[in-house]
């Protein structure tokens, strides 16, 4: 596997140091300075020329650099929000907040060394269904129910639910109600008018500094098109 590790800034060594020398257990990596906003040209070199097979860039701040790449490729990409003000909620948004058609896999700068462990349990991943964990007790909560009929129609496949700890579990539903339990592929879930409140922003952040890869509040389009960008390449990677 070829990865590609990409930050805006080089004073961000503290974090790209450490996931670098981790990453190192799942393929070849490459690291690089660029930013999408000072280096733009180089940006777009490295992303549509490089031949990687996964994406991991980071930023702080306005953090537009992982939606860049994203908008740059179709192979997956891991966004790190890295704490450069407001212990990183900034970032995060900035981040996770992609629009449908364009998913970036966000995690927070505390998380950024769970990636690699991530990208290596796809060796083993089915195809044919989506093991996800949900709470069982939580599953007349409308906004659920709604998600797994969409995941099933937009992905194909049948939706399961798994054990927190099955290494297969792609990820996990999180409700404004519990913190995560899974470090996956996780989707935040919440009743629509509950966008509407800074708290609940505040609160999707707090639940992603637990642990855990995120493709946005209520975002089921950007959630499937990831699966299926990891599906593709847990195909390719490793052969």
């Amino acid at each position: 596997m070829k990865i590609q590790v990409l930050f805006g800034s080089a004073s961000d060594e503290r974090v790209y140091g450490p996931l670098c020398r981790s990453l190192e257990k799942s393929g070849d990596v490459k690291m690089e300075v660029a930013s999408a906003h000072r280096n733009p040209d180089r940006v777009r070199e490295i992303v549509t020329t490089g031949g990687a097979d996964v994406f991991v860039a980071g930023a702080g701040l306005a953090a537009h650099l992982p939606g860049v790449v994203a908008s740059l490729t179709q192979k997956p990409v891991f966004g790190v929000a890295v704490n450069g003000a407001f212990s990183g909620l900034d970032a995060f948004l900035a981040i996770v907040q992609m629009p449908k058609g364009v998913p970036v896999m966000c995690v927070t700068e505390e998380n950024a060394h769970k990636i690699s462990d991530y990208l290596l349990r796809w060796k083993n991943m089915p195809t044919d269904k989506i093991l996800m964990h949900w709470n069982k007790d939580l599953e007349s909560y409308s906004p659920i129910q709604k998600a797994l009929e969409d995941i099933r129609t937009q992905s194909g496949v049948d939706v399961q639910w798994a054990e927190s700890s099955n290494p297969q579990c792609v990820g996990e539903i999180v409700s404004p109600f519990e913190i995560p339990k899974v470090t996956g592929l996780n989707l935040f879930l919440c009743e629509k008018e509950q966008l509407a409140s800074t708290q609940m922003a505040l609160d999707f952040f707090n639940k992603a500094r637990q642990g855990g890869m995120w493709v946005g509040a209520n975002n089921i389009g950007n959630f499937v098109l990831q699966w299926k960008k990891l599906t593709e390449m847990g195909a390719s990677a490793w052969n």
